[in-house]
């Protein structure tokens, strides 16, 4: 999506149907993905839906990466 691969509600719309609401990770996400579903019935805009996701994938992004394995283990 950062890489304009996407659009913001491409990118929200696939990480919740991988990820649904299980994974804190990705839970903003998906939140905002049913947030495009309801923005006819609320006071927001695509646009500010838009916004707040891209700041959520700058985060995620910023976010620093654990390793699946311990890499410095005790000798």
């Amino acid at each position: 999506m950062l890489s304009g691969e996407l659009t913001s509600r491409e990118f929200t719309f696939r990480i919740h149907q991988r990820y649904g609401h299980e994974l804190p990770l990705t839970e903003r996400l998906a939140a905002l993905d049913d947030e495009y579903d309801i923005l006819e019935y609320g006071d927001r805009t695509v646009d500010q839906v838009d916004a707040e996701v891209t700041a959520e994938a700058h985060r995620l992004a910023a976010h620093p990466t654990v390793a699946a394995e311990p890499t410095d283990l005790p000798s």
